[in-house]
């Protein structure tokens, strides 16, 4: 197959429309056991409201977070409205790492938007987990314990010479420009060093990330929904299994916007979307510019001879992503894992999928060719771990935009199909929302109560006609094309 014949078929995925999330995605480990009281929560849905929030991932919990605590918003009704059961979505389902990905992006950041741009994502990162970081240790001492939350180093190893010279340059190009940063990082080729975390023998080197953590992010989320709603009782509700199907607007009722969802219509003055890669289901002209892909999960219990490095590291691999046109199988070459510090388990995800089942919306299935490749994984990547057993594997929808970065900002009409001026979106994390999504639901929600700017939030994440004209598909398809080819 000719690179034009497949870049129209990327393009083709690419353009379908996402709709709404499938009631019945593969069972999450992370969400084993349900939250006892906020999993499936549900009460009267109200006729009306003041401001809904539409899904109850990070991204959402950031946004009724920032709302609830918010001097501007005092008195406020806030909704969250989920399709499925709290935190189902990405939040559910992803890898449970916190830590920045500025090392992948700063080159590409500073040679096409300036250094100042660069280092503001490396900020952003920063204070996503902080804030995370301080969220947690305001839970109770039972919450706490549950969430796991330890803080790492975290290798990022590589087998290929030509990619440990990326990044070289990269950690060097962020340490000349921004060597305050909180998260630290360099590269290690010492044969030593890199035992230590239990890699084979074939890794060239890897970089070490200091500052990272790792921990249950479902168990975190759900405990500041349950909190929320103890405190805020009267004027925050959280609605589950309650998908908004279509949206309205009319000018001249009050509220202006109208949600129709299978338990009824509730009307609002203002929305904010957080549903990531479904996105393009209530906002129609933003497919092609975000689009889902799907990612897999797995835990996998390593044999005896394998190490407790759980309380303190983290891991990733990444070589050269790679197309089989044979086969018609997309391998990302990248997979990302962490330890459970009680059980010794692995938590480990990567994508080797048909293109296909790569850019698809629906979590209800795993593609079988990366079912095979998780499974066999884990003594491809690391040393003394046979014999290893896959106890579960999930998949999960991320959204990646055209340009490779997040939507934050006032939602055009141009976008929506609508001509109220009332919705905000935080979405399109490409990957790597633990440190950018619940600061980018929180900037969502202050723009809609009346911020112009948010400090903090970086630029080149904020949503304006401008950039809305610039993400066309085909830039989206030779984003994409371009990690392979």
């Amino acid at each position: 197959m000719n690179t034009a014949s497949l870049s129209a078929q990327v393009k083709e995925r690419i353009s379908l429309a996402p709709g709404l999330p499938s009631p019945n995605p593969t069972p999450s480990l992370w969400q084993q056991p349900p939250h006892p009281t906020v999993a499936k929560i549900q009460s009267n849905l109200a006729e009306e409201t003041d401001i809904v929030v539409i899904g109850s991932g990070v991204t959402g919990c950031g946004a009724a977070h920032a709302l609830l605590h918010h001097s501007g918003a005092e008195g406020l009704r806030i909704t969250v409205l989920e399709a499925r059961e709290t935190c189902s979505g990405a939040t559910g389902r992803n890898g449970g790492h916190i830590g920045s990905n500025i090392i992948e992006k700063l080159p590409g950041y500073v040679e096409t938007h300036g250094i100042d741009a660069a280092i503001e994502s490396a900020r952003f990162s920063e204070a996503n987990a902080a804030r995370l970081l301080e969220l947690a240790a305001s839970l109770d001492y039972s919450e706490r314990e549950a969430i796991e939350l330890r803080k790492v180093v975290s290798g990022c190893a590589t087998s290929s010479p030509e990619t440990l010279e990326s990044f070289k340059l990269a950690v060097n190009l962020y340490n000349d420009s921004y060597p305050g940063g909180l998260f630290k990082f360099k590269t290690v080729e010492d044969r030593e060093r890199i035992k230590e975390f239990a890699f084979q023998d074939n890794v060239v080197g890897l970089i070490e990330q200091h500052g990272a953590a790792a921990l249950w992010p479902y168990r975190l989320f759900t405990a500041i929904f349950e909190n929320l709603l103890r405190k805020f009782e009267g004027r925050f509700t959280l609605q589950t299994n309650t998908p908004v199907e279509t949206i309205q607007y009319e000018e001249t009722q009050s509220p202006p916007y109208s949600l129709v969802t299978p338990r009824g219509t509730i009307r609002a003055h203002k929305i904010i979307h957080c549903t990531n890669g479904f996105a393009g289901h209530l906002l129609p002209n933003l497919v092609g510019r975000l689009f889902p892909l799907r990612g897999t999960m797995s835990t996998q219990q390593p044999g005896p001879n394998f190490p407790m490095l759980g309380d303190r590291t983290t891991w990733s691999k990444v070589n050269k992503f790679t197309y089989d046109p044979e086969t018609d199988l997309w391998d990302t070459q990248y997979h990302y894992a962490q330890q459970n510090a009680k059980t010794g388990d692995i938590w480990i995800g990567g994508e080797c999928q048909k293109l296909s089942e790569l850019l698809n919306s629906d979590d209800s299935t795993v593609g079988e060719a990366t079912k095979e490749k998780l499974s066999q994984v884990l003594p491809k990547i690391f040393a003394n771990v046979e014999p290893h057993q896959v106890r579960q594997i999930w998949s999960g929808i991320m959204a990646f935009t055209s340009d490779g970065r997040p939507l934050v900002g006032p939602v055009p009409s141009s976008i929506s199909g609508r001509h109220g001026p009332g919705e905000w979106i935080a979405a399109g994390y490409n990957g790597h929302g633990m440190d950018k999504a619940f600061l980018s639901g929180e900037a969502a929600a202050r723009m809609a109560l009346g911020e112009d700017t948010v400090p903090g939030l970086p630029r080149i994440y904020v949503l304006d006609e401008e950039r809305v004209n610039s993400m066309t598909a085909d830039a989206a398809v030779q984003s994409l094309m371009s990690l392979f080819f």
